[in-house]
């Protein structure tokens, strides 16, 4: 699970903000590169949505490294800004030994975030 029940949105009272994932080791979960990010949102507290969270993924040559994202790529999907969203999206990563998830939250209203890395 990349992230449970995650508030994203809310920083020091604003609205607007990201949150990462812990590192996740790559180097012996996938020979193909086949992921997909599964996701449910929902609204926080009692604002009537969720806004718009956008997914990337950021890489590293080492778990306490700097995490960047590559260049070209690493954006995996958007979700809608409705009062929940639940869908998955695939993609291939770079060849990168560890990866972080990002959520980014627009300003319109946080949400509530669940995500799972699948692998195949």
């Amino acid at each position: 699970m990349v992230f449970s029940a995650l508030t994203v949105g809310t920083t020091a009272g604003t609205l607007g903000g990201t949150n990462a994932s812990d590192p996740i080791d790559l180097r012996d979960i996938s020979r193909r590169g086949d992921f997909s990010l599964s996701y449910v949102t929902s609204c926080s507290g009692d604002i009537a949505t969720a806004g718009t969270t956008n997914f990337t993924y950021l890489c590293s040559d080492s778990r306490d490294g700097t995490f960047t994202k590559p260049s070209g790529a690493g954006t995996i999907g958007t979700t809608g800004a409705g009062a929940g969203e639940t869908g998955s999206w695939s993609f291939t990563p770079v060849v990168t030994p560890f990866m972080k998830i990002q959520a980014i939250q627009g300003t319109a209203a946080p949400a509530v975030v669940t995500a799972h890395l699948n692998v195949r």
